[in-house]
């Protein structure tokens, strides 16, 4: 079976390594994938051809004025038509300007192409102006993959067809050697961190418990002496404000404010002693599954479907926790012996693959 994969973030950005992952087990299960994305360092394994879209990269761009960024999002789009008219599938993720994916999907139709969607984090977008947008695209999927029960029960109550949607759990990701620390530092172009350090990576939203870490491990009978926060700022939120730390506190925060390379996400990964998943709300998180790559023990809550990440180590917290239940979970996770997968090509990732296969 020959597949598009349309994944506009990168195949090592946004998602971590799920995307090389999942492009990895389709391969196993004997598909044919083209890959579109926006960035690609050249390091992915797996034989997919990968076709690096500037028109997507102009359209992620928030630097870019808003009517480029939508130019370059359709101009992506044309891109991939052109490579869908030699496919029999194709795999979409995130939409994010549901009503141009809404254009882009039936024009995928009217070439014979059947449609997936792997849809990681469907309930918020019934509070954004897409909303609407978003639940007619979800009729035109064949399939739609989620990680768990929740994100199925959602999703299915937006309106996809109930019988189009299939849970694939989460899988691990292939075992990564930390960098030393300072080797890391010089990634990363830090001074010394003092240890025990927690981080807290990836696309920063309110949503990811910053603040409330941050307020937590200023307290008394802390075991952190750094908070490293690293990634960019999304959404219109004071982020600086989140992390202004009173005036008599030990705790050190380190910000790296950028997207990060594949090797300055490992550096901050390496440098952290235990992961911080403080989501609000969600369904599933690479976060997770990147700290585990490298051996490293995750505090997460107990929101969406993140449990069924959690693995030997970690602590699970319920989304109401007080900063002493955060506390005591994270000096628990210190003292873990956490250890890293064997191999990323765990059943989980193609069960994913062979139950999109053998139902599209």
């Amino acid at each position: 079976m020959r597949i598009l994969y349309v994944e506009p973030i990168g195949v090592r950005g946004g998602m971590g390594h799920y995307n090389e992952a999942l492009v990895g087990a389709y391969e196993q299960v004997g598909a044919s994938l083209e890959v579109v994305t926006s960035s690609h360092d050249g390091s992915g394994d797996f034989r997919a051809k990968v076709h690096v879209s500037h028109l997507f990269r102009l359209a992620l761009d928030r630097s870019q004025p808003r009517v480029l960024r939508a130019i370059g999002y359709v101009g992506g789009y044309l891109g991939c038509l052109r490579l869908a008219r030699r496919a029999d599938v194709v795999v979409l993720h995130f939409l994010h300007r549901p009503a141009a994916d809404r254009w882009a999907l039936k024009a995928f139709r009217r070439l014979g192409c059947r449609l997936v969607l792997v849809a990681h984090d469907p309930q918020p977008v019934l509070a954004s102006q897409s909303g609407s947008a978003y639940q007619r695209c979800l009729p035109l999927f064949d399939l739609i993959v989620v990680h768990g029960p929740k994100a199925r029960a959602d999703i299915v109550a937006l309106g996809a067809p109930s019988d189009r949607v299939i849970v694939a759990p989460f899988g691990d990701y292939r075992a990564t050697t930390p960098l030393d620390p300072a080797a890391a530092r010089r990634t990363l172009g830090l001074p010394d961190v003092a240890q025990p350090t927690a981080a807290i990576i990836g696309n920063l939203k309110p949503g990811k418990g910053i603040r409330r870490a941050r307020e937590a491990l200023e307290g008394a009978g802390s075991p952190i002496r750094t908070l490293l926060i690293a990634g960019t700022k999304q959404g219109d939120w004071d982020l600086d404000d989140a992390l202004r730390a009173s005036e008599t506190t030990q705790l050190q925060i380190v910000r790296v404010d950028r997207r990060m390379s594949d090797m300055e996400e490992r550096a901050a990964y390496s440098l952290a002693d235990v992961h911080l998943a403080l989501y609000d709300s969600g369904y599933s998180s690479a976060v997770i599954a990147r700290a585990h790559s490298m051996g490293k023990p995750v505090v997460l809550t107990d929101v969406g479907d993140l449990a069924l990440q959690e693995r030997p180590g970690d602590a699970l917290l319920p989304a109401g926790y007080e900063a002493d239940q955060l506390r005591k979970a994270i000096a628990g996770c210190l003292k873990a012996d956490v250890e890293a997968p064997a191999t990323w090509d765990r059943e989980a990732w193609l069960y994913h693959a062979r139950s999109v296969l053998s139902r599209i």
